[in-house]
């Protein structure tokens, strides 16, 4: 078992736990669709919960509030600012809001899905003053607050009056405090047709790239969505702020990300693995271009969503008639494929790892997710019990088996990689048995080098058209070594032994990753 400790960790670049500070980061989401009384819009649930898992993984502590009326959006608002005067003065607030919005008499009112608004006199007790959140906001004294408004849309409610406005007013920005606005003062932004509106689109996105300020992320966002709507939105902004703020460090001068608390371990990444799974097979270019407009460039493979978008769009874009080619041909190609799955699997878990932007615990859950994909535990399971797989029964079986996955996926620790410098060779691609090994050299710090062979076996439902079966260092092979270590326990406690033994070392198997079959 300690030969495949180190095999899964020399594929974690190492990471630093330095970057994240002590800086407290405090946000409040809130998305409204689901309005009773006018037309349900399509876009700011989505909006809203895209924000928060962006958020998350920039070191936020992140309430998120849907489709809520008034009482729930002022309650939220109250325990968001008692949050962030919590927080103390160098704490960072950031609050959010997708949905319908007015301005009248000069002031912005936030429309809760509840709201019955027969003329703008109604607005004070319907609706949500965008004022009150700066009042909450200024008043916890944080060193930076940012107000990001997607709101400007059409006045939902014709009847509030001639005081009321298209799209949102003006507001003053207290001192330390930036107003982002989806478009321009006064003027109308839009829903959009795909999973998120313009701004939002653009925005999470933004705010993961390394090293700009603040104020560089929001005129890239303008950039981007000026050119997805052909000038027609201008988002804008008004700022006080006199620190500088970047959502993700690139220089010793950025403010560094700070680590939060985080939802329950690996849960949006099983989310994300069961989107992959949904696609993995698929020869059209748009479904794993849909997954990279989800993930963008954070998520578990947007690598290999990227190399297979640019693939299948030179390919044409869908599967094509495949002429017959000799066995010595395909032999051959097999090789190839192998050889550039490899390649591309180690380049993907150096990408995750290497993601200075997430915590520590966000790039395991990411690297494990990805593996529960390229490797197939069925045989790997079937092998390592020997003789008794024939006679367990299927209860036995599947308690076995999702907790010998566990004992990958959750099992272990991956310091070790710290060895690893990052560079790797492939070495040799061959011919094993009916499978195909091959053989990658991993370069480590102040050690030799360590040569791991990867035994993988045909799959064409998965990604790669492989998976991987075994691995072999020094010539001994994993499952080799577990089938020698498991039948002892076997031998003397059967099948019902060796599951205590494994719950007992690594936990019991609650929240397996989700992985193909």
């Amino acid at each position: 078992m300690r030969r495949w400790i180190y095999i899964l960790s020399i594929l974690v670049l190492p990471w630093s736990a330095a970057g994240w500070a002590a800086e407290t980061r405090v946000a409040l989401i809130i998305g409204n669709s689901d309005y009773a009384a006018v037309a349900r819009l399509r876009n700011p649930a989505h909006d809203a919960a895209l924000m928060a898992d962006t958020l998350r993984a920039l070191g936020f502590d992140v309430e998120l509030a849907l489709d809520a009326g008034q009482k729930q959006m002022q309650r939220a608002i109250q325990r968001f600012g008692q949050r962030l005067g919590a927080a103390g003065k160098d704490s960072v607030g950031l609050f959010y809001y997708a949905g319908h919005g007015i301005q009248a008499h000069g002031e912005n009112f936030l429309i809760p899905t509840d709201a019955k608004v027969k003329s703008d006199a109604d607005l004070d007790i319907e609706a949500v003053n965008a004022n009150w959140i700066l009042r909450q906001m200024e008043a916890a004294a944080a060193r930076i607050n940012i107000v990001v408004l997607d709101a400007c849309r059409n006045n939902p409610f014709p009847a509030a009056g001639r005081s009321a406005g298209g799209g949102l007013g003006r507001m003053d920005a207290p001192a330390g405090t930036l107003i982002a606005y989806a478009t321009a003062p006064g003027k109308v932004a839009m829903d959009g047709d795909g999973a998120n509106s313009p701004f939002t689109g653009a925005l999470a996105p933004a705010m993961r790239r390394p090293g700009l300020t603040i104020e560089e992320m929001f005129k890239e966002v303008r950039k981007d969505v000026q050119q997805s709507t052909r000038g027609i939105q201008v988002p804008w902004e008004a700022t006080s702020l006199t620190g500088r703020f970047a959502f993700v460090a690139g220089g010793p001068a950025d403010t560094p990300v700070a680590a939060a608390p985080r939802p329950a371990p690996g849960g949006e990444t099983q989310v994300e693995v069961a989107f992959w799974q949904s696609i993995q097979s698929s020869k059209d270019a748009r479904d794993f271009e849909a997954y990279l407009k989800r993930y963008g460039d954070r998520g578990v493979f947007s690598m290999l969503a990227a190399n297979r978008v640019a693939a299948l769009r030179a390919d044409g874009g869908a599967a094509r008639g495949v002429p017959e080619k000799s066995d010595q041909q395909l032999a051959a190609e097999a090789l190839i494929r192998a050889r550039k799955m490899i390649q591309d699997m180690v380049a993907n878990a150096g990408s995750l790892m290497g993601a200075k932007d997430a915590d520590p615990t966000e790039r395991v859950n990411k690297f494990r997710g990805m593996l529960g994909t390229v490797v197939d535990f069925k045989p790997m399971a079937r092998f390592v019990l020997g003789k008794h797989y024939e006679s367990v029964t299927p209860e036995q079986w599947e308690r076995f088996f999702l907790t010998y996955k566990e004992l990958f996926l959750s099992g272990y620790e991956f310091s070790a990689a710290k060895a690893w410098t990052g560079k790797y060779e492939l070495e040799t691609v061959r011919e094993y048995g009916d499978d195909i090994l091959v053989t990658v050299k991993f370069v480590r710090q102040d050690a030799g080098p360590l040569r791991v062979g990867f035994r993988i076996r045909r799959r064409p439902e998965s990604f790669f058209g492989y998976k991987i079966i075994d691995a072999l260092t020094d010539g001994m092979s994993l499952v080799v070594t577990q089938r020698n270590d498991f039948a002892g326990l076997l031998a003397s406690g059967g099948i019902d032994g060796l599951i205590q033994t494994l719950e007992n070392r690594f936990g019991k198997a609650v929240r397996p990753i989700v992985i193909p079959d």
